[in-house]
């Protein structure tokens, strides 16, 4: 079956998803869109690693090694590309010619290598959408 539609997940979508953020709907459309193999999600080890830490932080361990679990195992429908030597070059790369955290650089670089649009609502991505033919779905912020 082809697949009509590529998404890269990076943290924010992750939290704003596992969260019940404003933009929480939009990522389930997409993992339902996946699970019944209408679109593929990808995401970098990076970004799950940052959101698992994210929840940490605010005292949400169990729900962070419940998403780890499920991500690493091949629970949910989505695809955990791992750090590669190439993308780590390129995330190094946006990295410093662009003044954004590093990790976000792994979610670009990560949709950019598998041709997804990337899914966040990060408002430091907002410079890079275009470049390099980077295709960004914006998700709500909180108010």
């Amino acid at each position: 079956m082809k697949r009509s539609a590529r998404l890269c997940l990076d943290a924010f979508a992750w939290l704003a998803w596992l969260q019940d953020e404003p933009g929480a709907a939009a990522v389930q459309n997409w993992l339902d869109e996946a699970e019944g193999g209408r679109a593929e999600c990808v995401t970098s080890i990076i970004n799950l690693g940052e959101a698992y830490y994210r929840l940490v932080r605010v005292e949400r361990r169990e729900q962070a090694e419940s998403l780890w679990r499920m991500a690493v195992r091949g629970t949910l429908p989505v695809s955990v590309k791992d750090a590669t030597r190439r993308r780590v070059r390129r995330a190094a790369e946006l990295k410093a010619k662009h003044a954004i955290a590093y990790a976000d650089a792994f979610a670009v670089a990560t949709a950019l290598e598998f041709s997804a649009t990337l899914l966040t609502g990060d408002p430091e991505l907002k410079p890079l959408e275009g470049e390099q033919d980077l295709q960004v779905q914006w998700l709500p912020r909180r108010p």
